[in-house]
């Protein structure tokens, strides 16, 4: 007999989910941004205070899986693509094997909350990036030894962009086990962002569009056309300026050295997330790259609240494209019977 559970597990599909394991929050919290309170000139202890608390409500909310499964039901989520949260809990700051263990202890945790609840959860590992070759066997232990779909990356790995050519045993390896590779930032630590929580509200979409550049002019997407890769919060600002940089495709022979073709065919080799949180951005995002190439996010548990809603009435949207981006886009990138 097939259960509600079971009959409605692809209705929805959220690919931006955060969770934090508890134990490797308790060593990374002190390394990462999200843990710093803001210093800006009048900022009360008040402020700050609230800022705690809000933060602890959102911590506790990553971590519980009965609190997540209640709000995924009151948000018409059916299934959520589970990562760690890497503004809270990243490993760029660690040496080699502490990063190795921590991720190991986070994918081991994702894991068995997907075997707990397989009919609503599905996981993507994490990795010590910055140290590739310790990435890439865990990025196997992880899809072949643990069942998860592929890995959440930071926009960087360590001082390394995402094309530097000490990566690419990572994404060949990837592309060969077909792993979804979700690409989310941890964080922009430039004082210039520091200020106003601007790392937060201007450089997480800063680090996306430059994640994208950095793959498009550095020759990943021409070297592993069939790589898996989806980006958070739509891509950041890439998707809305592509005018100017297919001009400089034209204009400057220097920026086609590793592409053959125009940024905007790189841009539509990948994927995106739906939180963008207006519908014209939205709507321009489907425009730019294609329904087909956009996955429900709501960036749970701070971001959209009812995501499903925010697709479903974006009155410019087609009755097939909202289709699409609530469950079937998903459903084929993840390898789910739709």
């Amino acid at each position: 007999m097939t259960s509600n559970s079971d009959h409605r597990r692809l209705n929805a599909i959220d690919v931006h989910a955060h969770v934090i394991v508890p134990e490797v929050y308790a060593v990374a919290a002190e390394h990462n941004i999200f843990s710093e309170l803001p210093t800006d000139p009048g900022v009360t202890d008040a402020m700050r205070d609230q800022i705690k608390g809000r933060a602890s409500a959102v911590l506790a909310r990553m971590s519980d899986l009965d609190d997540r499964i209640a709000n995924m039901n009151a948000m018409a989520v059916d299934v959520q693509v589970l990562s760690a949260s890497l503004v809270h809990q990243g490993l760029e700051w660690a040496d080699a094997q502490t990063s190795l263990h921590l991720a190991r202890l986070t994918n081991d945790w994702i894991a068995k909350a997907v075997a707990a609840h397989p009919t609503r959860l599905i996981g993507l590992g994490t990795l010590p990036l910055h140290v590739p070759a310790l990435a890439v066997a865990e990025l196997e232990r992880c899809v072949t030894g643990l069942g998860l779909k592929g890995v959440a990356i930071s926009t960087t790995a360590g001082g390394l962009e995402l094309g530097d050519p000490s990566l690419r045993p990572f994404w060949a390896k990837a592309e060969a086990l077909g792993a979804v590779v979700y690409i989310h930032p941890g964080g922009n630590r430039d004082p210039r962002f520091k200020r106003f929580h601007l790392w937060n509200s201007v450089g997480q979409a800063f680090e996306e569009a430059m994640a994208i550049s950095s793959l498009t002019y550095d020759g990943v997407l021409e070297e592993f056309p069939a790589l898996k890769i989806c980006i958070s919060h739509g891509g950041g600002y890439m998707p809305y300026y592509m005018g100017r940089i297919d001009r400089n495709y034209v204009e400057k022979v220097n920026t086609r050295v590793n592409m053959k073709k125009p940024p905007i065919e790189y841009l539509r080799m990948l994927y995106f997330d739906s939180c963008v949180y207006e519908r014209p951005v939205l709507q321009h995002l489907v425009d730019k790259v294609g329904a087909d190439r956009v996955l429900l996010g709501s960036d749970y548990p701070v971001g959209e609240v009812m995501p499903v809603q925010f697709v479903t009435e974006t009155a410019t949207l087609s009755e097939a494209q909202k289709t699409q981006i609530v469950r079937t886009n998903a459903a084929k990138l993840f390898g789910l019977a739709n």
